[in-house]
């Protein structure tokens, strides 16, 4: 092979699609894609090249042939490497398809070495783009001036399990784009993901808008049949909205559905005709409400009819409404309200027991104080205060303090009594259908009013009762004996 030279053209079939679209509003529906071409274009590259010997006079014959693609014109790595191909020359010439692999094609420079017949061609030969391939070496700029509003200046397609278009950064942009009066970016799909982002560590989507107008949305979503955001966290927050200076507003973590926190309204519900705001839940409140400093919940009705509606359907004797604190009513009410108090005495308390205050103790839930009580006695009347309710539980979830019933144990079963030193709901104002009374003092009338007993925790009919010892008025009345009766209970 010694004198044998190679003259050679490097051909390299490149297909661009020119097209701008048309600037102006969001289209109903996204601009069709360009309709697929009947065949794919091959990925390889078309060499063509002449063979002479030493005297310049063009060979023929069959001859065995390597193409070796480097990063460097004289040492380097070699990126690709065909291995020994057979190659058919006549009268000098021949072509030959290099199947290239595509990766090495991301904007470097490259060159290729030629070894034929063991012997290898120098120098390299630079790997030269097609004039319009230009156009996608990086940093340029692929620009149409005249297309039709279906097209695109640069159309991806892929097969059913491929990426029509991939981009990617070491520590910039993946891919930027940009419009001036239309859409930036625009995804579709018939059955799956109109765009689907993750994150590693930091954020799936991030979105910013600078329009000063109370219309220039951050995100604007619409469904037709669906849910309009669906949103999901493993083990925090699945919707977190933050609005205005909340520096300093109790701001909670752990697995929450909706989290609002505003420097005015945390969370604001409106409906022409249905519900504003919806709560429900199997096991716990269905609403729950604190307020250190002002309210905990505001109502307001301006139609004459309910601010707020309370109900327990689940035929318990828990109430519709619980509040820790001090209720203001206006208007009509069912149920009843209870304080958080703290089983100060010797012995277990029940469902029904009339208690006393015999003290105060440390708040629980905000800044309110919990009454120490006991089982009330005619000596102790004066300190009545309420009713048992239940035994109440304090948990601490996220550096809170979290109070609620302990709706698990039935309270009226035999060694289920809230047992010194726990905490206990205490009806002090309302209908409770479950206090003891005690008529061997007297028969007990409905409209009776009720003062305690000399008998720890029961109550028996007033008479000629003390000021400040009435607990409340007998709705049920009992003739003999101890019982349990419905009282409304006033704390007068």
């Amino acid at each position: 092979m010694n004198g044998r030279t190679l003259s050679l053209v490097i051909g390299v079939l490149v297909l661009l699609a020119l097209a701008v679209g048309a600037a102006g509003a969001i289209p109903h529906r996204p601009p069709p894609l360009p309709s697929a071409a009947s065949g794919a274009v091959s990925d390889g590259l078309s060499y063509q090249g002449r063979l002479t010997d030493a005297a310049g006079a063009p060979l023929d014959g069959t001859y065995t042939m390597r193409f070796i693609i480097y990063d460097d014109p004289v040492g380097g790595a070699a990126v690709w490497d065909s291995g020994n191909v057979s190659v058919a020359v006549e009268a000098g010439l021949f072509t030959t398809t290099l199947d290239v692999d595509q990766d090495a094609f991301d904007g470097q420079a490259l060159w290729l070495s030629i070894v034929v017949e063991g012997q290898m061609l120098s120098p390299r030969q630079e790997l030269l783009p097609a004039p319009y391939a230009l156009g996608l070496r990086p940093g340029a700029d692929i620009v149409g001036d005249s297309i039709a509003p279906g097209d695109a200046v640069l159309a991806g397609r892929a097969p059913a399990t491929g990426t029509a278009l991939q981009a990617q950064a070491a520590g910039g942009v993946g891919l930027f784009a940009a419009s001036e009066d239309n859409v930036g970016v625009w995804g579709t799909s018939e059955n799956g993901w109109g765009g689907y982002f993750t994150s590693d560590e930091g954020y799936g989507i991030r979105v910013d808008t600078q329009g000063a107008d109370h219309f220039d949305h951050g995100v604007y979503v619409t469904a037709t049949g669906g849910y309009g955001v669906y949103a999901q966290s493993a083990q925090n927050q699945a919707v977190r909205g933050e609005a205005g200076n909340v520096t300093g507003i109790a701001q909670p973590l752990g697995a929450v559905g909706v989290v609002g926190i505003g420097q005015n309204r945390g969370v604001y519900g409106a409906s022409g005709s249905g519900v504003g705001v919806y709560g429900r839940t199997d096991n716990n409140y269905a609403g729950y409400f604190q307020s250190n400093n002002y309210r905990g919940l505001y109502a307001r009705s301006a139609s004459g009819y309910y601010a707020g509606y309370f109900t327990n359907q689940g035929g318990s004797t828990q109430p519709g409404m619980y509040v820790n604190g001090t209720l203001t009513v206006t208007g009509s009410k069912t149920g009843y309200v209870v304080d958080v108090c703290l089983n100060e005495g010797p012995e277990s308390l029940e469902v029904g027991d009339v208690v006393a205050v015999v003290g105060v103790g440390d708040p629980v839930v905000g800044e309110i104080p919990v009454m120490r009580v006991v089982k009330a006695t005619a000596e102790n009347a004066s300190a009545v205060v309420g009713v048992v309710d239940q035994r109440f539980l304090v948990d601490e979830e996220n550096g809170e303090s979290i109070a609620r019933p302990d709706t698990a144990v039935p309270q009226l079963d035999a060694g289920n009594g809230i047992q010194p030193g726990e905490y206990v709901s205490v009806v002090t104002l309302g209908t409770f259908k479950l206090i003891k009374v005690d008529a061997s003092f007297g028969a007990i009338q409905p409209g009776d009013l009720l003062t305690p007993s000399p008998n720890a925790g029961y109550a028996m009919r007033a008479g000629e009762a003390m000021p400040g010892t009435i607990i409340g008025k007998a709705l049920d009345g009992l003739e003999t004996g101890q019982g349990v009766i419905a009282v409304y209970v006033t704390m007068q």
